[in-house]
């Protein structure tokens, strides 16, 4: 529907944040308000306190964070029902699966170029971690995983949250990396480069980030998501529009060796 035009088009006012999305919902915190996007089309829900960014859980919880107060919020059907304060403001949100557990969550700072697990179940904040030197898109994989590109020092990291948050990788990539995402069809961590124009897949398999494939991209990459059979969908930031790379083609190492 994207790529022939006919996708319904909703329109976000200055207020919204970054969307989100989790388990075929997009969310997206404007202020005041809490949309959320599916198949069905939309509903909101008014929000007592400032929300400037939100995700849902595959419950179907809404978390928000703010980029005025330090505190996380979780709606359940539009009602509050639980609140905790958190180390600094959040610019960033994410949910993250976990196999036969619930969901937990992450939040980023830019300021302080931050990362904290947050333990939505008992409502508290967990450990924080610093993201490289300035940290620029944050994605979620299966169980636990999150990705990070540090857009400063040009790095693409991997962390867990299946207990506490860990950086468990860390590899130099092309330089000013910013959208990142989990290619779960062919097990490979992408991270776009806006300075090369190009998007780079990376198996971390092996303790170390191994760098497996890679793609030309459009112009200002900020962001991208995998599908399920391993289509890459990137967006430009400056106008550029959407690309779609289809597993095909996508170029891997050995096929540009031989």
């Amino acid at each position: 529907q994207v790529t022939s035009g006919t996708a319904t088009e909703y329109q976000l006012d200055p207020a919204c944040g970054d969307a989100s999305a989790r388990a075929g919902s997009f969310v997206v915190a404007c202020g005041s308000q809490v949309r959320i996007f599916d198949s069905t089309g939309e509903r909101s829900f008014d929000t007592p306190a400032p929300a400037s960014v939100a995700a849902v859980t595959a419950s179907g919880d809404v978390v928000t964070g703010s980029a005025d107060e330090r505190t996380v919020r979780i709606y359940r059907d539009g009602d509050e029902v639980s609140n905790f304060g958190v180390a600094r403001e959040t610019d960033q949100l994410l949910t993250v699966p976990r196999e036969g557990a619930p969901d937990t969550a992450v939040r980023v700072n830019h300021f302080d170029t931050t990362i904290q697990e947050l333990d939505l179940e008992g409502g508290r904040q967990g450990g924080t971690l610093r993201v490289g030197l300035g940290v620029g898109g944050v994605a979620t994989g299966g169980d636990g995983l999150v990705l990070a590109a540090d857009n400063t020092g040009s790095q693409l990291l991997v962390y867990t949250v299946s207990d506490i948050i860990r950086l468990q990788q860390s590899a130099p990539v092309a330089q000013s990396p910013w959208g990142v995402t989990w290619d779960d069809e062919s097990a490979l961590a992408w991270v776009t480069s806006t300075a090369t124009n190009t998007a780079e897949g990376y198996d971390i398999s092996q303790g170390v980030p191994l760098k497996a494939a890679e793609a030309r991209t459009i112009a200002d990459a900020q962001n991208m998501v995998t599908l399920d059979d391993g289509t890459l969908v990137i967006a430009s930031a400056s106008g550029d529009g959407l690309q779609v790379i289809t597993p095909e083609e996508k170029s891997t190492l050995k096929e540009k060796t031989s």
